[in-house]
């Protein structure tokens, strides 16, 4: 088995969902006035929302759980190893990184809009899960084999 490293960082993601939170706030139609200010996940807030990074970190370990090695939460990193086989084509990993940052991005979209933008919710949390899904789809691919050529 081989193994790979992803790293989740915490800011990186807060900050995408402050700006989805704040774009979504702003294109709401319907005569709120306060629709921004209610939805935005501004920087006081994110930092009372650590319950969502925690949770989107036992989601992702539980689903990853039959190839992970150890997911770990230093804080201002999400550090996560994973055993693949030796044939995983190791340029998947950004993709990887990438999709996963995704899903913790969308989950803690999606946890927040439980409070602020029930309405869409759902999407975000289907969405979380879809990501997810494509995580362990990529990291189940294999290369394909080569012909010996002597």
């Amino acid at each position: 088995m081989e193994r790979i490293t992803i790293e989740i960082d915490k800011s990186r993601v807060y900050e995408e969902v402050a700006k989805a939170t704040d774009y979504t706030g702003s294109k709401l139609v319907g005569g709120d006035d306060e629709a921004r200010d209610r939805i935005l996940a501004a920087d006081d807030d994110l930092a009372n929302l650590g319950r969502f990074w925690e949770e989107a970190i036992l989601v992702a370990n539980d689903r990853l759980k039959c190839m992970l090695e150890s997911g770990t939460d230093f804080g201002d990193t999400y550090e996560v190893i994973i055993s693949v086989s030796k044939s995983f084509d190791k340029a998947l990993t950004d993709s990887v990184e990438s999709t996963l940052r995704g899903f913790f991005i969308a989950w803690i979209i999606g946890q927040w809009f439980k409070f602020a933008n029930k309405a869409e919710a759902g999407e975000y949390l289907t969405q979380a899960s879809e990501l997810l899904t494509t995580a362990e789809r990529l990291l189940y691919n294999r290369k394909k084999p080569t012909v010996p050529r002597d």
